[in-house]
């Protein structure tokens, strides 16, 4: 690939690597009369990711992106907020029950065996309850150290670590594992508010996950998706 933009790779885990299993998602909408369409589900998650940026809500507090989530579908947040509640419950209920987020996102598998190909050290960086490592390997995309998926350095879960993105902390913790100055580092996320803040607190590179095309204004770079990693590396 020639030089390279960057000499390590941090990762969002959900939006850009994994999201919901869509036959879990669909049965708990369907049980509260919501019949959706299985291959509108993970665009409904970066409008709900979206919806969570414009209200600048906590990360642990997700009633703002089932709002932006439900309203993918066609239902306004402030007219059914009863819904947004309902939702909101037995999505988090299906979160409870374990091994929910664990579906590929398309083009995830590409960028990754792009990044591998390259060389450079890859650490995932996510707000989560300290479940990520066991879910990412459960995906089959990557793991830490050798094994069936993509190889990474480390998996830095907030849950674990006891401090969450935006806060530059958490990428400090990953800039410690790969030891690269952190404007020789790229990370990719799919909230402006977390990742691209977060990112550009502790010095880093961000680009954000837009396939909808929902932030244009926005002075950082933007992909569909992981598969088109490739235009970031080269600078």
């Amino acid at each position: 690939m020639g030089d390279l933009a960057f000499d390590a790779v941090f990762l969002d885990a959900g939006g850009v690597l994994v999201s919901p299993l869509p036959h879990r998602v669909t049965a708990a909408l369907a049980s509260l009369g919501v019949d959706v369409d299985p291959e509108g589900l993970l665009h409904a998650h970066y409008r709900g990711m979206h919806a969570v940026d414009l209200a600048r809500s906590d990360p642990e507090y997700f009633g703002d992106y089932y709002g932006g989530y439900l309203s993918h579908f066609g239902y306004d947040p402030v007219e059914h907020a009863d819904l947004v509640v309902a939702a909101t419950a037995a999505l988090d209920a299906e979160w409870a029950a374990g091994e929910l987020w664990v579906h590929p996102v398309p083009g995830a598998a590409e960028g990754l065996a792009l990044l591998a190909e390259t060389g450079v050290p890859l650490v995932v960086v996510s707000n989560a309850d300290g479940t990520v490592e066991r879910l990412l390997g459960a995906s089959g995309l990557v793991q830490v150290g050798p094994g069936p998926g993509v190889e990474l350095k480390a998996i830095i879960d907030s849950g674990a670590v006891g401090v969450a993105k935006p806060d530059p902390r958490i990428f400090e913790i990953a800039l410690d594992v790969v030891q690269v100055p952190p404007d020789r580092v790229l990370h990719i996320g799919d909230a402006f508010s977390y990742d691209v803040g977060g990112a550009r607190a502790a010095g880093i590179h961000p680009a954000l996950v837009d396939p909808l095309d929902l932030r244009p204004d926005l002075d950082c770079h933007r992909i569909d998706s992981l598969a088109q990693v490739g235009s970031l590396l080269r600078g």
